[in-house]
């Protein structure tokens, strides 16, 4: 199979003139250049080029190469612009698309000029879309672990309970786990793991908890609590408009430290350098 290193020496040389005028141009030296011309003949069985009078010429043969290699290296460049510097695909569960995402999202646009075609949606979505091969790199609040993604932190966002500033605990500094036990506890998404963190941080007394699901998503739980209907657990980054407007109110819980850990997922063979990977530089330097 053609070399498409040697087909890009092969160019050089012949645009340049000669063969040392194409290792400065393409900085290798001068015997890499002579090897890869001399191994770019061995493949196709023929001479290429020959000097004259202190030049370069294409020999019959090499003429007749010459469109052919054009060809290769601008066909390889376009399919590395429709592949490799393609928009980068970025899936993310709805909270963190919503609530963290967007800020590091449109800086490294700015810093990179790079287009990204965001799909946000429900946490075993997203995965799948990335299982899938449908999303470059994925984001999520919880996982279970596979052998053919890697995981990376990223932030660690505070779960606060939210009131109505018309709820009795409004004007509290903070509530305990036990006060939580008679109230109605709104739900919103599934699949997005507080329900775990809080059995492992409120053991059995989760049982003892009145919670309403069927909200769907983050909004409507928080137009619920606006509207008298129950109180909830949220991401802090998910209500901080609505705390400085004073149309909710947010508070800590004094015995349990309720902090959600949000992580990037790609495939384990996702190249260096690619897109992906740069995101998560970027992502991860802003945090």
């Amino acid at each position: 199979m053609l070399n498409l290193l040697h087909a890009r020496t092969f160019l050089a040389v012949i645009d340049a003139g000669g063969f040392r005028a194409a290792s400065r141009i393409v900085g290798i030296a001068p015997s890499t250049i002579l090897d890869h011309v001399g191994q770019l003949e061995a493949e196709l069985g023929a001479a290429l080029i020959v000097r004259r009078r202190g030049s370069v010429q294409p020999t019959p043969e090499g003429a007749a190469f010459l469109p052919l290699a054009k060809a290769l290296v601008s066909t390889a460049e376009r399919a590395y612009a429709v592949v490799a510097g393609g928009p980068l695909r970025l899936a993310a569960s709805s909270n963190i698309g919503t609530y963290l995402l967007q800020a590091p999202l449109s800086r490294f646009r700015s810093r990179e000029g790079a287009e990204v075609d965001l799909w946000i949606g429900d946490n075993p979505s997203v995965f799948e879309r990335l299982r899938q091969g449908a999303a470059d790199l994925a984001l999520v609040e919880c996982w279970q672990p596979s052998p053919d993604f890697e995981a990376h932190d990223w932030v660690h966002e505070r779960l606060v309970l939210i009131v109505a500033p018309s709820h009795p605990w409004a004007s509290r500094e903070s509530v305990s786990a036990c006060e939580l036990v008679g109230e109605r506890m709104l739900g919103g998404e599934r699949g997005t793991g507080t329900g775990t963190l809080l059995r492992r941080q409120l053991g059995g007394l989760v049982s003892q908890l009145t919670t309403i699901d069927g909200f769907g998503n983050t909004e409507a739980v928080k137009r619920a609590v606006r509207a008298g209907l129950g109180i909830s657990l949220v991401m802090a980054a998910s209500v901080t408009d609505e705390v400085a407007a004073g149309t909710l109110v947010a508070l800590p819980l004094e015995d349990a430290e309720l902090v959600k850990e949000t992580k990037f997922l790609f495939r384990r063979d996702m190249p260096e350098g690619s897109a992906a990977r740069r995101f998560l530089a970027h992502a991860c330097a802003d945090a």
